[in-house]
């Protein structure tokens, strides 16, 4: 088998893998396709959403600041509500192209950690527009991307971070073409992209941040996510427009 077919086996395998659900999910991963799987998902969150938006109100009555890890995947900080579609197991299903179950100025703080590669810019500036409305003046959001702007850099120096991050692929290109084509990621970015959307969002105080350096405490972040990722904070302005 060539290098570029055994590639692609691998990729196929990685992609149908996913996480450990049983021989039933194992066998649908086999026969559908990521993206018919994820629609699957997306229609029967929508499904609950008149019980999910009871939910909400339940969860931001329970007394205590209101954080919100939107797009949760499989990382749950401790006091953070998990907001994501079936299958995420996240306290709160919901599809996040729908207006956040929240009300205005209700959440002290936002997390979307490898979330917003999943959409379009288009988008999510109305992701971030939703997520400025839910915080309350001088609430903070969030940002954690993997670094495409460092992934070019590094394809275009010496390869070092490509290397050591996707090893084993058979040119430099197809470990960053992944970075921006695969896993389902319809945008990239880097840190000054990130910090132009949340100015453009109407964030204030919007810079890059580093792991673990948050106004958020304790900061919510994923050790996992670290070496590929980068960051960036921002706060709802205390007078908002």
């Amino acid at each position: 088998m060539g290098e570029l077919r055994r590639y692609l086996g691998e990729r196929e395998a990685a992609r149908t893998k996913g996480l450990e659900r049983g021989r039933g999910i194992a066998l649908l991963r086999r026969v559908s396709s990521f993206e018919l799987r994820q629609a699957a998902k997306v229609r029967a969150t929508a499904a609950l959403a008149p019980l999910e938006r009871r939910k909400a109100a339940r969860l931001a009555a329970g007394g205590r600041p209101l954080l919100l890890n939107i797009g949760a995947g499989t990382h749950h900080p401790p006091g953070w509500i998990n907001v994501d579609v079936l299958g995420m197991s996240p306290d709160l299903h919901w599809d996040l192209r729908r207006e956040l179950p929240f009300a205005e100025g209700s959440a002290q703080g936002v997390l979307l950690e490898h979330v917003i590669e999943h959409f379009t810019l288009a988008d999510d500036l109305e992701l971030l527009a939703e997520c400025r409305r839910v915080l309350a003046p001088g609430g903070i959001v969030r940002l954690v991307v993997p670094d495409f702007g460092r992934y070019l850099e590094s394809y275009a120096g010496d390869g070092e971070f490509v290397d050591r991050l996707r090893p084993g692929r058979p040119t430099r290109l197809l470990a960053v073409a992944e970075v921006a084509l695969a896993h389902g990621h319809r945008s990239v970015w880097d840190g000054e992209t990130l910090v132009a959307a949340l100015r453009e969002s109407g964030f204030e105080d919007a810079r890059r941040r580093a792991f673990g350096d948050s106004d958020l405490d304790p900061p919510p972040d994923n050790p996992a996510r670290e070496p590929e990722s980068v960051y960036a904070e921002a706060r709802k302005p205390v007078r908002d427009s």
